[in-house]
């Protein structure tokens, strides 16, 4: 620890000659409040006693050296700052008295006065850098400990949030598929043939569709997150996962009479991957290309092999994109200017869903589009495990 201005301070001189305890005494008295021990046994018990900045010891004493003494020092009281004294020229001892004792300065005899006081000032002052680094690293473990402790506390929260949409999810999506078959029960019967009545049994449904599909997508989202999806990896027919997406969309694309091009070659390799995760993916991106299409226009379906992993492109020729909007379309709830053209609405999840999925199967997914042109969607698959036969 630093003393307040104006105190003296502690220095600790080690050496059993008594004279030379006496003439280093008078030199430094005048700084520095001296203490004096004949032995580096006395010296530890000083040091014990009371907090000392600075010692300064002979390296020959019998019964312990200079060395075996700041070994001791250096374990028990870090900070002190350890001068050696010395009138050999050993230098496989202060080697050693560096390495084992952490010596800060050697001192020869008979030494030079005005050397000293430069040598025993300039330790006090390495002792106070010492105690501002230790304060320093204490504040900062400190720090470290309560975010340590902030982050668990999050941790939980999330937790608990996670699982509170789960459950609320789950306990809506029942209800909600109850109004849409209703609702659907409704448009095929008798009550139907009023025009009134049917368009709001239409709203009714498209409303409770909507409202599924955000529930679904905040099940899968807070499952992502943290990290509790599984996924189910075999070796798949990407054609035919595309076949299976198209299908599951067809209704959107007839509805805008947009017409669909599939181009994907006879000998494309098959993709290791989850057959319904993927499906999902596919689904996502195409239901979104149909939404920002206007109609009569077309939705293009590529895939092609690239080195270990096949690359799937779909293309629309919607409204398309601002360039400065591209870079956050795969973030949650994040919605572009860009409006869909029937009206569609959307959860603002897909996309970060997509992202997800696909970098948890290895793979990559990136846009490209054009203002007023349309856009592309590209993303990559491994290619399944060849087998020996």
């Amino acid at each position: 620890m630093t003393s307040a201005p104006g105190e003296r301070r502690a220095l600790l001189i080690v050496d059993d000659e008594r004279e030379t305890l006496k003439a280093l005494r008078r030199e430094l008295r005048r700084d520095y409040e001296v203490l004096t021990a004949e032995s580096a046994e006395e010296g530890h018990a000083l040091l014990r006693a009371r907090a000392i900045p600075v010692v300064l010891s002979d390296q020959r004493m019998p019964g312990m050296t200079g060395t075996e003494f700041y070994a001791a020092v250096k374990a028990e009281f870090p900070e002190t700052v350890r001068l050696l004294m010395t009138a050999y020229a050993d230098t496989s001892a202060a080697i050693q008295a560096i390495n084992d004792g952490g010596v800060y300065r050697f001192i020869a005899k008979p030494w030079d006065p005005p050397a000293l006081a430069a040598v025993v000032r300039d330790a006090f002052a390495q002792h106070d850098r010492l105690c501002d680094r230790n304060r320093r690293l204490d504040r900062l473990e400190a720090s470290a400990e309560t975010l340590r402790r902030e982050n668990e506390r999050l941790a939980e929260q999330s937790q608990r949030s996670h699982e509170l949409v789960g459950i609320a999810a789950h306990d809506l999506r029942n209800p909600i598929a109850a109004i849409q078959w209703f609702s659907a029960m409704q448009l095929g019967g008798a009550s139907a043939g009023r025009e009134d009545a049917r368009r709001h049994l239409l709203k009714i449904q498209a409303n409770a569709e909507f409202a599924l599909q955000l529930l679904e997508d905040l099940l899968d989202i807070t499952t992502l997150e943290h990290g509790n999806l599984a996924l189910r990896l075999q070796d798949a027919d990407l054609r035919g996962l595309i076949a299976a997406a198209i299908s599951l969309n067809e209704h959107g694309a007839r509805r805008k009479q947009i017409g669909l091009v599939v181009d994907t070659p006879a000998d494309l390799p098959p993709v290791r991957c989850d057959v319904e995760r993927i499906e999902q993916v596919l689904s996502n991106l195409l239901s979104n290309a149909f939404k920002f299409s206007h109609p009569g226009t077309t939705v293009t379906v590529r895939a092609r092999r690239i080195g270990q992993a096949v690359e799937v492109v779909i293309e629309d020729q919607g409204l398309g994109i601002r360039p400065e909007e591209i870079s956050g379309l795969f973030c949650k709830f994040r919605r572009t200017s860009t409006r869909t053209t029937g009206g569609e609405k959307s959860t603002g999840l897909g996309l970060s869903i997509c992202k997800n999925l696909v970098e948890r199967h290895g793979g990559t997914i990136r846009v490209e589009s054009e203002l007023g042109r349309g856009t592309r969607v590209f993303f990559t698959l491994p290619l399944a495990v060849e087998r020996s036969s």
